[in-house]
């Protein structure tokens, strides 16, 4: 795989001012935490996704699987390097996750393991309804959880 040059610029990326700030970035949970999180009573008594009915699941087991069976090509590895490398390349990844999301299942176990290629800080917020990281990345009506 050929990457761009070092001083090459991330062209056509859209970039803003983000709305969550440093302190709360840090207040969402590494993927270990989120793992964990998933099994806990606190966590399965909350309201389950609409294809689990009324009955949350603990994914921890399958979470952590998926993690370890995850491995980076040579290519995904130094591409993630080489974006978290650039002048204005990413140092941060913020995900809003729900457990009971396949989406959320299959991708985040995959984002974890490219955060941690790129030495990027990964931090995992639940999408709840109160959630004032979620809340302004709501773009649909019907309230998805977002995904990667």
């Amino acid at each position: 795989m050929t990457l761009p040059a070092a001083d090459a610029t991330l062209s056509g990326v859209y970039s803003a001012k983000s709305v969550v700030t440093a302190q709360r970035f840090a207040q969402g949970m590494t993927f270990d935490q989120y793992v964990a999180y998933t099994g806990t009573p606190e966590n399965l008594t909350r309201e389950a996704g609409w294809w689990l009915g009324t009955t949350r699941h603990d994914f921890s087991r399958l979470l952590r699987e998926r993690y370890e069976r995850c491995r980076l090509s040579d290519a995904q590895f130094a591409a993630i390097r080489w974006l978290a490398a650039q002048p204005d390349g990413p140092a941060n990844v913020l995900v809003i996750s729900e457990e009971w999301s396949s989406d959320c299942r299959r991708d985040v176990p995959m984002v974890a393991r490219l955060a941690e290629a790129g030495g990027l800080t990964l931090r995992i917020f639940r999408a709840t309804a109160g959630s004032s990281v979620a809340a302004p990345e709501r773009i649909r009506p019907n309230r998805r959880t977002p995904t990667s």
